[in-house]
């Protein structure tokens, strides 16, 4: 990528001279007659990195265009030719940021193009770090996005799992007062779920029967029902069964869909 640099100088012969040593560089030289002139072609052309400005210049003086464009274009590297009389005036300049360095009057070309390629070598580090700064900025800007985004979907899921969980508990504590007796098993028939009047009804030793297998916390007046039990965990097509034991009357019925059993419901009624 070329370089672009702006030169500003009131007089003809030394723009040319100026031009023709920085052409054979390969610098892309964009030339203004004055300060106004450079301005306009400092708006119209963001692609230049460093202005190097005459000193003594009627209506604006270098130090006064070189200002003007700290003040709307501050990312470029100025400089300004002069000759040694006004090394205080510069030197004020240089301390306030409005120059980056000053050329002396007459200019020796190799020292001006080794200024020259030091501005942009500056210019350039200077225009990388901006990049990446902005890069990071963005960069943050989306992870506060996607952080907040994630918080409120964690807050979503916080909400439907405390819904959830309650839901569970009012569940349970029915089940608990529920009049009949109620039974669950998983597909290998051991006891996951019971309430009150099962633990009293159903099961051999009166207490919890969790975790047992159902062969082993039947009391034995529902030992008959073992058979059908195990008939209906095993058929895919038989849903609900119902048999009819003395006082009570015992439905069975299969959980999940035909493809996935997910155990049984034993439920006893008064016949």
């Amino acid at each position: 990528m070329r370089r672009h640099i702006l030169i500003v100088d009131d007089e003809p012969n030394i723009l040319n001279s100026l031009q023709r040593l920085l052409d054979e560089e390969g610098y892309c030289v964009h030339r203004a007659k004055d300060g106004q002139d450079g301005l306009q072609i400092l708006a119209s052309t963001p692609e230049i990195g460093v202005i190097l400005s005459d000193q003594r210049m009627p209506q604006m003086t270098g130090i006064e265009f070189l200002r003007a464009v700290k003040s709307n274009h501050a990312s470029k590297v100025r400089m300004i030719l002069s000759g040694y009389s006004e090394l205080q005036t510069l030197t004020e300049a240089i301390n306030e940021g409005s120059i980056f360095k000053f050329v002396c009057k007459p200019w020796d070309d190799d020292q001006l193009l080794n200024t020259i390629k030091e501005a942009f070598e500056y210019y350039e580090l200077s225009e990388k770090n901006r990049l990446l700064s902005q890069e990071l900025i963005e960069t943050n800007q989306k992870l506060e996005k996607l952080n907040s985004e994630l918080e409120t979907k964690v807050n979503e899921k916080t909400h439907k799992l405390e819904l959830h969980i309650a839901s569970l508990k009012v569940y349970q504590d029915a089940l608990e007062y529920f009049p009949y007796s109620v039974v669950g098993l998983d597909s290998d028939l051991f006891v996951v779920l019971e309430n009150a009047k099962a633990r009293t009804l159903l099961t051999s030793t009166g207490k919890s029967a969790l975790g047992l297998h159902i062969s082993q916390a039947l009391q034995p007046e529902f030992q008959y029902a073992l058979p059908d039990i195990d008939r209906m965990i095993h058929t895919d097509d038989l849903r609900t069964s119902e048999l009819t034991h003395g006082d009570t009357k015992l439905q069975i019925h299969r959980l999940g869909s035909e493809m996935n059993s997910l155990g049984l419901l034993l439920i006893a009624l008064p016949r």
